[in-house]
């Protein structure tokens, strides 16, 4: 999937927001304490994935426009 600069800077702001709490969890599991190493790497995990995979309300209204702009606009590319 191509990512565009806003995304490829998007990405980059939750890795970074995202890195204390995996090293923080990555600390705890390899002092012995599984779950709240486990709990905080998870934690880590879903602070990188649910930016990217979820979608606002802004971003159905945009997905529907295009397609409505898509069907209603024929293009002559060919």
């Amino acid at each position: 999937m191509a990512r565009g600069i806003l995304e490829t800077f998007g990405l980059a702001g939750s890795v970074l927001l995202a890195a204390p709490p995996a090293l923080f969890g990555a600390q705890r599991l390899v002092d012995g304490d599984a779950l709240l190493g486990g709990g905080f790497l998870a934690l880590a995990t879903l602070m990188i994935l649910v930016p990217q995979y979820a979608k606002t309300p802004d971003d159905v209204v945009v997905g529907t426009v295009e397609r409505g702009v898509g069907w209603i606009v024929d293009s002559d590319d060919e």
